[in-house]
């Protein structure tokens, strides 16, 4: 007869916690956790807050090598991405990235990751996504760009999950299923009616 395992919320956090620093930063074995002292995890609370907005800029600049890639642009229109790129603040109002010449276009780059390992969005995410492909089709308020004539893309991370629940939101919203076309490798990049969903991976 198997005996039945309880689950442990304080163990569970301990352990992924404990994990996360000997495995990333090659520390020794130990129960950081513990040592973790109130001001300790308020301040490592306000460090991490960034996480998300440093992988939309590492996406973000990959997509950037990308889009290099796909049109052939010249140095000084690369250079002209990254100076919006790293220009732009975190949480602005506007679009993640986006070119004025010698192509127009704007995009949104979205580090969503399926909730609870699965391949599935939660409820805010696939709002978030819906609104920010309204926001790329019509426009918003202090962007420096009106996207109706501009290509419009949106970025996702590419990893099986997040290819999935794609798939899945697909099937769910009529607004991605309509308006949210994925980009194939050799396919021409020339409607302006729809959002190109694409796929990046960090540092490609």
């Amino acid at each position: 007869m198997n005996k039945q395992v309880h689950y442990n919320r304080e163990d569970h956090i301990r352990k992924r916690i404990n994990e996360f620093f000997s495995l990333n930063f090659s520390l020794p074995e130990d129960d950081y956790y513990a040592k973790l002292n109130p001001k300790a995890i308020l301040s490592l609370k306000s460090a991490l807050s960034d996480i998300n907005n440093m992988l939309t800029l590492k996406l973000t600049i990959s997509f950037a090598e990308w889009v290099s890639l796909k049109f052939g642009l010249d140095e000084s229109a690369i250079q002209a991405i990254y100076k919006i790129i790293h220009e732009s603040k975190p949480s602005t109002n506007g679009y993640d990235i986006w070119l004025g010449y010698p192509i127009t276009f704007v995009g949104e780059v979205k580090c969503n990751i399926p909730i609870n390992g699965g391949s599935v969005y939660g409820s805010a995410q696939r709002i978030g996504i819906e609104k920010d492909i309204s926001g790329l089709l019509n426009g918003k308020r202090k962007a420096p760009l009106n996207p109706v004539s501009c290509l419009k893309f949106m970025v996702f991370l590419d990893t099986q999950e997040v290819r999935k629940a794609n798939e899945h939101l697909q099937r769910v919203s009529s607004l991605c299923k309509e308006k949210l076309i994925f980009q194939q490798n050799h396919e021409s990049l020339d409607r302006v009616d729809i959002v190109y969903g694409v796929y990046i991976s960090l540092g490609s």
